[in-house]
Parts: C-alpha cells; sequence; structure tokens
C-alpha cells in the first residue's frame, strides 16, 4: 500500500493494480479512499480478466471477436435450433426463460476448467445407468462441440483470453 500512496503524487504516470476478479470494486474503494482527493485518475485496478481484454484491444493482437455472456447466448441458442431433434432433452427447454441461461454457465465452465469432449465422454459412460443424467450429458456434449465448432476461426471467449494473452 505504500508504493500506491507514493503513486498519489506523481501524476504523470499511470498505475495498474492487479487483483484477483472478485477483489476490484473493494480495491477501487480502499484506494479512493486512502487518495488525499478522494479520485483515482491515474490509477487503475484491474482483474486478470480485464487485463487481458485490455492487452487484446491495445495490442490489436486478437483478430477475433470476443464473446461475452449475451454473445455466447446466441451463439447457443442459434447451434441449438441448427441440431434441432438431436438434442431430445436440453433442445426442447432452450427457450425456456433462464434455461439458456444455465446452459450457458455450464458450457463457461467446461471451457474455463478444461473440460474437453473425452471428459465429457467419460461422464457419459460412467453415467450409462442413469437415463436422465445420461441423456443431459450427451445433450450437453453435442451442445458443447457444435458450439466450439461454430466459433472457431471467427470469435474467442472470454475463458481464452488469458491463454491467448
Amino acid at each position: 500500500m505504500s508504493q500506491i500512496k507514493r503513486s498519489f503524487n506523481n501524476t504523470d504516470t499511470d498505475y495498474l493494480i492487479i487483483v484477483p476478479d472478485q477483489f476490484t470494486m473493494q480495491t477501487q474503494k480502499d484506494v479512493v479512499r486512502m487518495h488525499p482527493s478522494h479520485a483515482i485518475m491515474n490509477i487503475d485496478v484491474l482483474s486478470f480478466g480485464r487485463l487481458s481484454h485490455r492487452v487484446l484491444e491495445e495490442t490489436s493482437k486478437s483478430s477475433f471477436s470476443v464473446l461475452d455472456d449475451v454473445g455466447k447466448s446466441l451463439v447457443l441458442r442459434r447451434v441449438a435450433d441448427i441440431l434441432g431433434d438431436r438434442l431430445p432433452i436440453i433442445g426442447g427447454n432452450m427457450h425456456k426463460l433462464g434455461y439458456i441461461d444455465e446452459v450457458k454457465s455450464i458450457i463457461s465452465e467446461f471451457m474455463q476448467y478444461g473440460i474437453g469432449d473425452d471428459s465429457l465422454k467419460l461422464l457419459e459412460e460412467k453415467s450409462s445407468s442413469k437415463a436422465a443424467l445420461n441423456s443431459k450429458i450427451k445433450d450437453l456434449r453435442l451442445l458443447y462441440s457444435e458450439f466450439l465448432r461454430y466459433i472457431q476461426g471467427k470469435f474467442i471467449t472470454t475463458e481464452e483470453t488469458l491463454d491467448i494473452l
């Protein structure tokens, strides 16, 4: 914190404070509270995800558009419509209020934790004795693989920005 306090006097330099996602707001509040003018003009508090977006924007290294949550939801809805009857469990529910957000969250977690087709195939095999669970996993596996195929070469997701950085 003493380094941050020293930056208050040096307004010619911009500073970045990089913190985990869950601490950005609290850190901003703390820095504003510590500042003599209660303002932070030359200090940016960024999460790792925001930092990766900013670097990719400023360096123009990304030739792809980054899909946010809304973009992922739209792509998932489109892919589900294309797959139609091949998604007997999930497909019928995709137009229900809030369902697409739940599916998007699952897909995002798959990407965030590096869960690929092999892991889902193993889950599918292990769940063969539970018909409802097995059917949902099959649908998710197909939807996930088609989602990845649909965005390949056109978009990247927010979960991939750190890897690209």
